[in-house]
């Protein structure tokens, strides 16, 4: 038992095997209770980290919950932020940072900063809207279409997402447009 004291790594378990059948159990008493204690311990532990991320999903849920029933006030004389047309003509997405575009002129936007798998999904699913209209599609596939459109056109402002943070990186001026650009400063 000294042993056990001495070396943090073994506990009571990993000796028990090596005693013989008719040991008995007085020379290990404390040795087991201290173990259980320790096991007790643990398992109070994971059960509050358990709660802690049960509680944490909870309010995850609440959030998205809240999210999907805000909603703004969209004035008659809003414009598209990139053709500067009205935005009620059409269907448009409007994000809560305020920026709103035609879905029209969203979609080669978002493409054009997408992975080529993407863009091709995108069309995919563009083209299984139209046609699905058209055809008579079920309620459900339309839906389930719809989202996925949505998901990969809304997921972000063009102007307040990671597709502008990218964007510090690029230089303003393309270097094929810039000997061009250097003449007209002249």
């Amino acid at each position: 038992m000294k042993f056990l004291k001495d070396c943090s790594i073994l506990k009571i378990e990993d000796i028990l095997p090596f005693f013989p059948d008719f040991a008995t159990i007085d020379h290990f008493k404390d040795a087991i209770c201290t173990s259980l204690s320790e096991y007790n311990a643990h398992i109070e532990e994971l059960k509050q980290e358990m709660q802690g991320a049960t509680d944490s999903a909870k309010n995850i849920r609440a959030d998205i919950q809240e999210i999907r029933n805000k909603y703004v006030m969209v004035n008659s004389d809003t414009t598209c932020e990139l053709c500067g047309s009205r935005l009620l003509v059409q269907g448009f997405y409007m994000f809560p940072c305020h920026h709103a575009f035609h879905k029209d002129c969203l979609i080669p936007e978002v493409m054009r900063h997408m992975s080529s798998e993407e863009c091709s999904e995108l069309e995919r699913l563009l083209s299984e809207e139209s046609s699905g209209s058209r055809e008579g599609a079920t309620a459900m596939a339309r839906s389930s279409t719809k989202a996925k459109i949505d998901s990969m056109l809304g997921s972000q402002c063009l102007y307040c997402g990671d597709v502008m943070i990218m964007s510090v990186s690029q230089p303003l001026v393309p270097p094929e447009n810039l000997e061009k650009e250097l003449l007209n400063w002249k």
